[in-house]
């Protein structure tokens, strides 16, 4: 398929989809290992980096799942390269009021991320996806803007 079949092919699912105007996208990789060894430090150290990045949801699922060390620096692998890629996706004038624990990754009645809190605008979506292979996690997020709102 050449690469112009594939662009109209890419701007008309998104023009069907619910988001109308893209207006940032954002991605992140992260090095889990770079991760677990901030977690490995002294537990106050753990505390503050968590509680610093996490909302309380998010921090609410972190401490329930310490016992199962794999999952729990997963967890927060996952939610640190969303909210970076969050970041990417916003304005300029956004980021600078950025803090990564007023933003909720976590969604109790969806598997799939999701993206609420902070200062979301009416009518932004934020879509997301997160796929991880062995010690590398990368997530992407597209905001945009819908149909009705941009006009």
């Amino acid at each position: 398929m050449s690469l112009c079949k594939s662009a109209s092919f890419t701007r008309t699912a998104i023009s069907n989809a619910s988001i109308g105007n893209i207006r940032g996208l954002g991605v992140d990789l992260v090095y889990v290992p770079r991760i677990m060894a901030l977690l490995s430090r002294k537990p106050v150290y753990l505390t503050k980096f968590t509680q610093r990045i996490l909302h309380e949801a998010e921090y609410v699922r972190a401490t329930s799942m310490i016992d199962s060390r794999g999952r729990h620096d997963l967890f927060i692998a996952r939610c640190w390269a969303i909210k970076e890629a969050l970041f990417k996706s916003l304005d300029t004038s956004r980021q600078s009021g950025f803090r990564m624990r007023d933003w909720n990754t976590i969604d109790t009645s969806s598997p799939k991320p999701t993206i609420s809190g902070g200062a979301i605008h009416k009518g932004e979506e934020f879509f997301v996806s997160v796929t991880h292979d062995g010690e590398y996690l990368l997530a992407a997020v597209i905001r945009g803007q819908s149909d009705q709102m941009s006009q």
